[in-house]
């Protein structure tokens, strides 16, 4: 599912691959390397490598993108998934380094899953450990995220009241009749679903591991991001969040493809 992901979203972004990475895109390279650390890996540690071999610059890129997608492709099929799983990771890693400007909080979130992709991809008598490491890692990030989130958020009057959703539905949706109407004479509808995901993101660590909240709170936070991904259009970060979120608390809907059958046991 990771690996699939990530080969979507990098397919989605190709036609302005050159605008976002290259040295001549929208935000000279100059700039992107001032504001990250010098010994950061980035795309022109790679592409710099081909140019003094005598490739063009704008070759270098594609070259570097195209083993980028073919190694996702190499994960799926189970060739070598352990060093390919490794060159995604690095080749991310550098894309977002390359276009800090452009990146947010979807990009970290594909770079972690990218290292939980490579620990899943391990193959030895200590799998199993491995596995099981992997999902409590990506299990407890997820906890981290939405506690401290959930704090922000309660930390301000906006959530308490109702506004944030209001500001939300107002700056990214076309406002009509009827959502007017709600906010000016029902405006508790607007706080209980603020307050609702201030509670939601603040008790995520205890809903998520008591048998009899789990799904709701995992039903509850899916729905979230899915109206985050309609209302605010973040895709890349909606979907991501839903991946994770049901391969660290609910594998098994996973696991029921035939294609994962093999590797059962990290539903453990």
């Amino acid at each position: 599912m990771i690996s699939i992901f990530g080969l979507l979203n990098i397919l989605s972004i190709l036609p302005d691959i050159y605008n976002i990475y290259s040295k001549n895109g929208v935000i000279n390279s100059d700039i992107n390397d001032f504001l990250i650390r010098k010994d950061q890996f980035r795309l022109t540690f790679i592409t710099d490598i081909l140019e003094r071999i005598g490739l063009q610059y704008e070759y270098a890129l594609a070259i570097v993108i195209a083993i980028y997608i073919c190694s996702f492709l190499f994960v799926l099929m189970n060739y070598y998934r352990l060093i390919f799983a490794i060159i995604v990771l690095v080749i991310h890693n550098a894309l977002v380094a390359s276009s800090y400007s452009f990146s947010y909080g979807a990009d970290y979130m594909i770079s972690f899953s990218l290292f939980i992709n490579m620990l899943l991809c391990i193959n030895s008598k200590y799998c199993q450990g491995i596995y099981s490491f992997a999902i409590r890692l990506l299990q407890l990030q997820l906890c981290i995220i939405y506690f401290f989130s959930g704090v922000g958020k309660a930390m301000g009057n906006n959530w308490y009241t109702g506004d944030a959703i209001w500001y939300l539905v107002s700056t990214y949706t076309n406002v009509n009749i009827l959502t007017a109407f709600v906010a000016t004479t029902v405006p508790v509808v607007f706080q209980i679903i603020s307050l609702s995901v201030v509670i939601v993101e603040l008790f995520y660590p205890i809903l998520i591991y008591n048998k009899l909240t789990k799904n709701v709170a995992l039903i509850y936070i899916i729905i979230t991001h899915i109206i985050i991904i309609l209302t605010i259009n973040l895709y890349t970060f909606g979907v991501v969040m839903i991946i994770l979120n049901v391969i660290a608390f609910q594998p098994k809907m996973i696991l029921e493809f035939k294609y994962f059958k093999r590797n059962e046991y990290i539903a453990e």
